[in-house]
């Protein structure tokens, strides 16, 4: 196949409400010259003002690219503003000197990702709703987990991630009974979360469409699905993602804070 011939040559932005994944990928001009997609390296990332970057030890992070590509961000949220104005958001890539070692990878489950949400996130007036999505991992394939990222929308009430091992063991990931949508955090374990190949990974939560939220964008509360691409705040997510590398011995022991700290100085 054929790849694009300057993948530079279309729009640098375009409103994804106007157009849908593939007539956004066309307008972008990334599309391969027969139509077809490029290949996709996908990374989960996110910022948020005040928010401190991930900074992996020496070794752990980074990705590989071919010299003939492009960074594709999918979304970008931006608040409601009385008056019109510009945006002078920059992102910075820094390039090794050698090959990364160990790149992460990325694991999502629930909305948009690799397991499903149970039952369906269509959320009635009036209900607070329980809600879980789970992944089991191939046998053979310790993990070393890193960082988490919950995510919910404006009527999440509590978050609750674990792991369950084949020898019937629980391993708390993380625990946040209440929500707050304007908290949205990566959180960094201390040293590397060791999960055994065959674990299942679980995320459980609980949704408020009642008026007793005082987030719920609607009043009285209406139904509420789960956002189908718009990315808006008023639809729902549920959503658990992980970055890890496959495990290597002595993982356990890595000190995850040190690089970050160093970065704080």
């Amino acid at each position: 196949m054929k790849q694009a011939l300057d993948v530079f040559e279309g729009k640098h932005v375009v409103d994804t409400d106007d157009y849908s994944d593939k007539e956004a990928f066309e307008a972008m001009g990334l599309l391969k010259d027969d139509g077809s997609y490029p290949p996709l390296k996908i990374g989960t990332v996110n910022y948020l003002p005040g928010v401190i970057a991930n900074v992996y030890p020496e070794g752990i992070g980074g990705f590989k690219t071919n010299k003939k590509g492009a960074v594709f961000f999918k979304d970008i949220h931006y608040g409601p503003s009385p008056s019109t104005t510009s945006d002078q958001s920059k992102v910075n890539i820094f390039f090794a000197e050698k090959a990364p070692e160990r790149p992460t990878k990325d694991l999502q489950l629930g909305t948009l990702g690799v397991s499903e949400v149970v039952p369906p996130l269509i959320i009635p007036p009036d209900t607070v709703m329980r809600v879980s999505t789970r992944l089991q991992l191939p046998q053979g394939h310790d993990i070393s987990l890193l960082t988490v990222n919950p995510h919910m929308h404006l009527l999440g009430e509590s978050f609750k991630g674990y792991a369950l091992t084949p020898t019937g063991d629980t391993i708390r990931l993380v625990n946040i009974p209440k929500w707050d949508f304007r908290w949205q955090y990566f959180y960094t374990y201390e040293k590397p979360v060791v999960i055994p190949g065959g674990s299942t990974i679980v995320a459980e939560g609980v949704y408020d469409n009642t008026s007793n939220n005082p987030n719920n964008p609607y009043d009285p509360p209406q139904t509420i699905r789960e956002q189908d691409g718009s990315m808006r705040t008023t639809d729902e997510m549920f959503q658990f993602i992980l970055t890890y590398v496959p495990y290597q011995s002595g993982d356990e022991h890595i000190d995850l804070t040190a690089a970050k700290g160093q970065l704080l100085k």
